[in-house]
């Protein structure tokens, strides 16, 4: 952005016209255009939007927390006196005026007649330009009116949600108009997209108001909100600061007891503390800072919580993200989401089904690849025998070594069982280098040789809006089986230890494998980098040089897929 008075007079124009809700469609877009093109305009209307919170807020303001070099474009005073020189300069309008009616001399000065003045297109502007009719437009943007029942946002998503009251239930698109009564968010999560392009999840309980198209007040409850580059400036109030958007992500938790905490995840915001006609303060906060403004006003440090707010839902697949850096795989196999919806010792049966899974059984296996239409984020499950299909799109990986096609129990979440033969295991727990797992804190999947599972990364991409980095997990035999092999080992079938084979599929290209692991071998670490364009993770394990899947208590220790936004 060329830096001179015309050209910031220029976007101030836009900008102000933004504000006061009167920006034509083409004018939105060109200032839309010129904050996506030029850093310096993004940073000049961060400036122009923090001095204008400040204008239109009661009371004296101080800066805290800011940069010594960090001046504000629109308060230089070069702006103010090129706007004054301007006006010197500028060519004389002249405004036509009736002519005076002739009197005599000796009579009094007439009083003169009220007229209209017609004022030219060019003088307007002239008037636009001088430092008076700037302080004008300040002074009428603090004490304006805002537009009431103007449509500005949508619910774009809704889980669980109830509200307060029964007859404005609020469902997936219904438009929220600016200055409309308090909503009451009783319980559940809800997300409102407003049309500048900025998000909020709202956490219940709740009751917030939509103040204008780029400003909400929440009078209690929890908000996390995403603001993108042409939506800067965006902002949220509480009974005692408001919080000005700079380029960021943020989550502001609002108590019944007026206290209020900002929490910055990305980016940079402008926190004025202070409510009413007291004096307030100025705090910029940097990515990682956090604040509480107390009931009297005063800021203090606190400890960022990352995972303090909801981030994202999506009610399809029950989604609630607070900003966990991985997604779950053996929560995903337990009928949950990734995120910690899934159960223990649930899993998938070889006719495509989520179910719980208790009956510990050696079976024969199909022959086919099963697709599991019931959960979203599986293509599928198989048993690898040579050649094997490995997803729903036909791709087959032949360097599977031949096997009794038989298999334990399932795929699993966890694997928490009661064991009868000859001698009682009182719970047969997984366990890898000493520690244990198949448990909420310990996630795993028990994938008993033979067996294999194939996860669509396209599907876990379009619902949580990840992208993900890179698979990670531990590999190996449970020692839990040891005890177990200990005691019947002088039986002929248990005299060998056993061993089994483990793979990691990109695609049908081997990206990991291990063969003839046996239970008393450390755990292997694996981390496979994930590209955009990977479609199919496949997780299998087969029978080993053995030839024999018995005490085959194989497992995936801490699948996860890691993301970033």
């Amino acid at each position: 952005m060329k830096r001179d008075w015309a050209t910031e007079f220029k976007l101030s124009e836009l900008i102000l016209l933004k504000i006061s809700g009167d920006i034509r469609p083409e004018q939105a877009d060109r200032l839309r255009k010129w904050l996506q093109e030029d850093p310096e305009a993004v940073e000049y209307y961060v400036e122009y939007m923090m001095q204008y919170a400040g204008l239109t807020q009661p009371g004296d303001i101080s800066i805290a927390d800011l940069p010594e070099e960090k001046t504000s474009p629109v308060l230089e005073t070069s702006l103010w006196l090129a706007l004054s020189e301007f006006e010197k300069k500028a060519e004389a309008v002249e405004v036509e005026r009736p002519p005076a009616e002739s009197r005599p001399a000796t009579d009094p000065p007439a009083r003169p007649r009220q007229t209209r003045t017609q004022v030219s297109r060019f003088s307007l502007y002239t008037l636009l330009l001088s430092s008076a009719a700037m302080l004008f437009l300040i002074v009428y943007a603090r004490f304006a009116p805002s537009v009431r029942g103007m449509e500005v946002a949508t619910v774009s998503d809704a889980l669980n949600a109830r509200w307060g009251q029964a007859e404005r239930t609020l469902r997936e698109g219904t438009r929220l108009a600016t200055k409309s009564d308090p909503l009451w968010l009783r319980e559940g999560l809800v997300t409102l997209s407003f049309d500048n392009g900025s998000r909020v999840v709202l956490e219940g309980p709740a009751q917030f108001e939509i103040l204008t198209g780029d400003q909400i007040h929440l009078n209690y409850g929890r908000l996390y909100a995403a603001v993108p580059t042409q939506a800067i400036g965006f902002i949220v109030s509480t009974a005692n600061s408001k919080i000005i958007d700079l380029g960021t992500e943020f989550g502001v938790k609002a108590g019944v007891d007026g206290q209020t905490e900002v929490h910055v995840m990305r980016g940079r915001t402008m926190l004025i503390s202070g409510a009413g006609k007291h004096s307030k303060t100025q705090h910029e906060l940097q990515q990682g800072q956090a604040r509480a403004v107390t009931t009297a006003g005063t800021v203090e440090d606190i400890s960022l919580r990352n995972e303090a707010f909801v981030r994202r839902i999506d009610s399809q697949t029950a989604l609630v993200w607070k900003g966990q850096k991985a997604i779950d795989l053996a929560d995903i196999v337990g009928g949950g989401n990734g995120l910690g919806t899934g159960q223990i010792n649930m899993g998938i049966n070889y006719s495509g089904q989520t179910e719980m899974l208790e009956t510990f059984t050696s079976e024969q296996g199909p022959t086919d690849y099963i697709p599991v239409p019931d959960n979203p984020f599986i293509d599928g499950v198989f048993i690898p025998n040579g050649p094997s299909q490995v997803s729903s799109g036909g791709i087959v990986y032949d360097g599977f070594e031949a096997t009794n096609g038989r298999y334990w129990l399932g795929v699993l979440n966890g694997a928490w069982h009661q064991i009868e033969r000859t001698v009682k295991v009182p719970r047969h727990q997984l366990r890898l280098d000493g520690k244990e797992y198949g448990t909420p804190n310990n996630p795993a999947i028990y994938l008993s040789s033979n067996q294999g599972i194939t996860f669509d990364l396209d599907a876990v991409r379009s619902h949580t809006k990840m992208e993900l980095t890179r698979f990670t997990a531990l590999c190996g035999l449970s020692e839990s089986y040891r005890q177990y092999w200990e005691i019947m080992k002088d039986y002929p079938y248990f005299r060998e230890v056993p061993n089994a084979s483990f793979y990691v599929l990109i695609d049908g290209q081997v990206r990991f494998a291990q063969r003839d692991m046996a239970s008393t071998d450390p755990a292997m670490r694996i981390a496979v980098d994930l590209a955009a364009g990977d479609r199919y993770l496949t997780l299998a394990t087969t029978e080993g040089s053995d030839k024999t899947n018995n005490g085959d208590w194989t497992l995936f220790a801490r699948p996860v897929l890691e993301i970033q936004e």
